[in-house]
C-alpha cells in the first residue's frame, strides 16, 4: 500500500513538472520569429496592410516578425501554406476578404476554410475604388455604362486572381449595372496596376487604401468609391451610392488568422498585440487618409463575418454566373 502511494506521488509529481516546464516554455512565446504570410504579391494592398501591423506588432513585443509572400491560386496557397502549419503561433495568414470567396466558389481546395481555422482578429475594412487609366476616355460611370453596351466583352478589368475581391466584385457591379465585361487576372494586385497605368487593362476594383495616394498623385482616375458619403481622403470622387447604385457595397476587409489548434492564451496574446496595433497613432492616421475603417475586437466577432461571407459570395456567384474551375 505504501508503495502504491509512492508510485502515485510520484506520477503526480512528475506530471506537475511536465506541466509547469511546459506552463514555463509556454511562457517565452514569442522566442522567435513569427512569420506573416500574405497570400498575394508585394506592394498590394494586403501586403502593405500586412507590413504596417508586422512593424508595430514587433516594436510592442520586441520581437521579429517576418513578413513572407506566397502568391498564386488565387490566395489559396498562401492560405494552405498557413492552415497546414504547425498550430504554434509562429506562423499566421494575413486574410483578405479574398478568403471566403475562394471557399465559396472552389470546390478543391486543400484545407476547409472553417475547421482547419483558427481567427485572430478583423483588421480593417476598406471601401473600393474603381479606377481608370489618366487617358482613358471614360469620365465616369455613365461614361463606361454606355461604353460597355455599346461595345460589349471590350472593356477589360485586372484583378489579383480568379476569385479575388477585385474579380468577383467588378461580376457584381456588372451584373448590377446589366454590361459585359473581360476579366483578366495577375498573381496580384500591384501587377494588375502596372497594367493598368500601362493603359494594357481599362479598368480595376481596388481597396481605397492601395488606390487612393495613386487617385490623389494624379496616377490613375477614379470613377466611384462605394460607401454612403465620400472619403476625406478622395472629396472629389462620388460615391456609388451616388451615381445610381446604392446596394453596391463591396469592402474589402482585412484579417489575422491561423492553423487550428494554437493554443488559447496564444490566440489571446496575437489578438491583444493586434489590437493594440490598430490604435497606435500612425496606424489610425494611414487608416483615416485613406478612408479605411480599423476594426479590431475578438475572434469570434472575425469568424462570424467569415461564415457570412461566404454565404453572401455563394449569393452573388450564381447570380453573375461565375465558376472556379
Amino acid at each position: 500500500m505504501q508503495r502504491r502511494t509512492f508510485v502515485k506521488s510520484a506520477l503526480a509529481l512528475g506530471a506537475a513538472s511536465a506541466t509547469a516546464a511546459w506552463a514555463q516554455q509556454r511562457e517565452k512565446f514569442p522566442s522567435k520569429p513569427i512569420k506573416f504570410v500574405v497570400p498575394f504579391a508585394a506592394g498590394g494592398g494586403g501586403d502593405l496592410t500586412a507590413r504596417m501591423l508586422a512593424q508595430r506588432v514587433s516594436e510592442r513585443t520586441g520581437n521579429p516578425i517576418v513578413v513572407e509572400n506566397r502568391v498564386g491560386a488565387g490566395g489559396n496557397i498562401g492560405a494552405e501554406y498557413v492552415m497546414k502549419s504547425p498550430p504554434d503561433g509562429y506562423t499566421v495568414l494575413n486574410m483578405s476578404s479574398t478568403y471566403p470567396i475562394q471557399a465559396a466558389l472552389n470546390p478543391r481546395l486543400g484545407f476547409d476554410p472553417i475547421n482547419d481555422m483558427q481567427p485572430i482578429m478583423m483588421v480593417a475594412r476598406d471601401p473600393l475604388l474603381l479606377m481608370v487609366n489618366t487617358a482613358s476616355p471614360l469620365k465616369s460611370i455613365k461614361d463606361m455604362i454606355d461604353f460597355a453596351k455599346k461595345n460589349p466583352h471590350k472593356l477589360t478589368h485586372g484583378s489579383a486572381g480568379v476569385g479575388s475581391i477585385a474579380h468577383l466584385g467588378m461580376e457584381e457591379m456588372a451584373f448590377m449595372m446589366n454590361i459585359d465585361l473581360v476579366h483578366v487576372p495577375y498573381k496580384g494586385s500591384s501587377q494588375a496596376f502596372n497594367d493598368l497605368l500601362g493603359n494594357s487593362v481599362d479598368l480595376m476594383l481596388s481597396s481605397a487604401t492601395f488606390g487612393a495616394p495613386y487617385v490623389k498623385s494624379g496616377r490613375v482616375r477614379a470613377l466611384a468609391v462605394v460607401g454612403e458619403k465620400r472619403g476625406p481622403s478622395l472629396p472629389d470622387v462620388p460615391t456609388f451610392t451616388e451615381v445610381g447604385f446604392p446596394d453596391y457595397k463591396v469592402v474589402d476587409w482585412k484579417a489575422v488568422a491561423g492553423p487550428k489548434g494554437i493554443p488559447a492564451d496564444i490566440v489571446a496574446f496575437l489578438n491583444a498585440e493586434l489590437n493594440a496595433a490598430l490604435k497606435h497613432k500612425a496606424v489610425t492616421d494611414k487608416f483615416e487618409a485613406e478612408g479605411s475603417t480599423a476594426v479590431g475586437g475578438t475572434p469570434e466577432q472575425m469568424m462570424q463575418i467569415v461564415r457570412s461571407d461566404i454565404e453572401r459570395w455563394k449569393t452573388v456567384a450564381e447570380k453573375a454566373k461565375v465558376k472556379i474551375e
